[in-house]
């Protein structure tokens, strides 16, 4: 729960009128009444968690309207907000998230999240009786599925019977696969002699183990939990044995089996994501690339099977089961890391030319003289259009990353004397925290002092508001609110859509901008940006380096390619005469 959530209750508990309330938040998200009504939950299950009962009541019950109730809503919101937030886990008793009330109404057998999981799954399918005491608590349990959903890894499912998985002999998630005694892990020929040091006493209780190190940044945890996810189905369904019974061979067959998954695999993959639960779901997932009259899921059997996994996703899903199994061998539940046989194998790898994802500066004028002819002054959208013009430009201008457009602030503008006049920086912190200066050019200044004019704010630095974002949300009226890089995205990839529509439509279309544009998000204004200082204007990759905050200048030669174009030329001109 951030700041901003925390503003948001407390204007909900101080009666702000909603309006106001949905003035807070960012552009595209929920309405306020919704995001109250989920984070009051949230308090909830996290004061049920924590043992402060006397709590609960404050954030499921109605809003009072005495000093009291708001007094005491305010301090709760203070003890509840400074504690760790809890991360759900299927294997956690349910009283840790549920009133004693609703405990006591469960049927014995229901001890952990997984057990109600399974039960309401089955009471939804007609195998099993729902109690009449616990239906006024049916809204309050699957709830709590709805709203942690990502972090259970498990959608709770209200289907037939029928639209169940069938475990073992199917693919399935990991929360509907009953693992056999034989192939769970207990007596794995890999197992350590030693005394385990973690309370795994199957290979799946090894591997939460594992995840739940990662539990404090939710899409880390997803990712890894996605690749052992992967690697224990297949061992059990493939191989017909314990992840803990692997040996090096197995591993090896394992990367074989990434290497060469193709878009033919139905068991193991789909085109279209599907939620677990239901019975198309697979482990892999893949994207057909969007062209212009290409391939669509209609007529996706007709084409040619492709590979699933690229050659870095395969080498991300060994470094991570790697890493996974390096921890248990240290935890002494492993004997040995099968996968330190095969470190050496290497894959070959087609070096991304970052051009290729990147506008050209004749392309770019063209983006920027669409955008100028969208703001019309009469407009409703004015704002909304004389706002994404400054977006292109500035991140045209400056190769931030998505998150840096979004954080940028006037009080990180930075102004310094020089021979050459006035020079003006833009303070960053980029990837892993790392601070840096880049450089704004003196017509992205000049366009600035505009766009601060249009938004009644003063053109001189020194007298804005420092915390003030450089790209506001037109959701807050101040102006004093950031646009998240969420809606960042939102932003930009309407008008790219928008655009490339539009030159379909028009008739005189230049084909390889319009296909740049339907493929185009944020990131490639970054391209464009460090595309067009190393081949356009020969500056130095170094000072690109820097500008653009990479570690290695590896990274940044990739943007580099007049060596590949005047080869091309020079091989061309040689058969000019043939």
């Amino acid at each position: 729960m951030d700041l901003g959530d925390v503003t948001l209750l407390r204007g909900w508990i101080n009666h702000l009128d909603w309006p106001v309330l949905d003035d807070q938040l960012e552009e595209g998200s929920e309405p306020a009444k919704k995001r109250v009504r989920r984070l009051r939950r949230r308090l909830a299950a996290k004061a049920q968690f924590y043992g402060k009962q006397e709590q609960i009541g404050l954030w499921l019950g109605e809003r009072g309207t005495g000093e009291t109730w708001q007094r005491r809503c305010l301090k709760s919101l203070g003890i509840l907000t400074g504690l760790p937030d809890p991360m759900p886990g299927l294997g956690q008793g349910v009283g840790l998230w549920f009133p004693d009330t609703v405990c006591a109404a469960l049927p014995h057998k229901v001890q952990t999240l997984a057990d109600l999981l399974g039960f309401l799954e089955s009471a939804f399918a007609g195998d099993a009786e729902y109690p009449k005491k616990l239906k006024p608590s049916l809204k309050i349990l699957t709830r709590f599925f709805d709203d942690n959903a990502l972090a259970l890894g498990v959608t709770l499912n209200r289907k037939p019977a029928s639209a169940l998985p069938t475990p073992l002999r199917d693919v399935a998630p990991l929360e509907r696969v009953l693992i056999p005694a034989g192939l769970d892990g207990e007596h794995g020929s890999n197992r350590s002699p030693e005394p385990s040091r973690i309370n795994a006493k199957h290979d799946l209780d090894a591997i939460h183990s594992w995840l739940s190190l990662k539990d404090g940044n939710l899409k880390t945890y997803q990712a890894y939990k996605k690749e052992l996810e992967r690697m224990l189905l297949w061992a059990v369904l493939e191989r017909g044995k314990a992840l803990s019974s692997l040996n090096t061979d197995d591993c090896k067959a394992y990367v074989h089996f990434l290497k060469t998954l193709t878009t033919a695999d139905l068991e193991w993959a789909t085109l279209a994501p599907a939620i677990k639960g239901q019975g198309n779901w697979k482990p892999f997932t893949y994207r057909i690339p969007k062209k212009r009259g290409g391939p669509t899921e209609a007529n996706q059997e007709t084409q040619k099977p492709a590979l699933v996994l690229s050659p870095r996703s395969v080498n991300y899903a060994k470094t991570i089961i790697s890493s996974c199994m390096d921890w248990l061998v240290k935890q002494q539940y492993l004997k040995h890391n099968n996968f330190d046989g095969i470190a050496s194998i290497k894959f070959a790898q087609a070096k991304t030319q970052a051009g290729n994802r990147a506008f050209t500066l004749k392309q770019m004028q063209t983006v920027f003289a669409y955008a100028e002819a969208k703001v019309d002054p009469e407009s409703p959208e004015f704002a909304d259009g004389r706002r994404t013009l400054f977006i292109l430009k500035l991140a045209f201008s400056t190769g931030l990353r998505i998150h840096e457009l979004a954080a940028a602030s006037f009080g990180d503008v930075e102004c310094l004397d020089g021979d050459a006049g006035e020079q003006y920086f833009l303070r960053v912190v980029g990837k892993n925290s790392k601070e840096r200066k880049t450089s704004l050019p003196q017509r992205f200044i000049e366009e600035l002092r505009d766009y601060l004019k249009l938004r009644g704010l003063p053109s001189h630095f020194d007298f804005l508001p420092q915390q003030a974002p450089l790209i506001p949300s037109l959701r807050d009226k101040t102006g004093r609110k950031h646009l998240s890089p969420a809606g960042l995205h939102k932003v930009l990839a309407t008008f790219f859509e928008q655009m490339s529509g539009d030159l379909e439509s028009g008739g005189n279309i230049d084909p390889r901008l319009a296909d740049k544009l339907r493929k185009a998000s944020a990131h490639w204004l970054r391209h464009s940006y460090g595309s067009y200082l190393a081949n356009d204007r020969q500056v130095p990759l170094a000072y690109i380096r820097d500008e653009l905050g990479h570690a290695n200048i590896s990274t940044t030669s990739l943007y580099l390619n007049t060596d590949a174009k005047q080869r091309q030329k020079v091989v061309s001109d040689a058969f000019s005469g043939v």
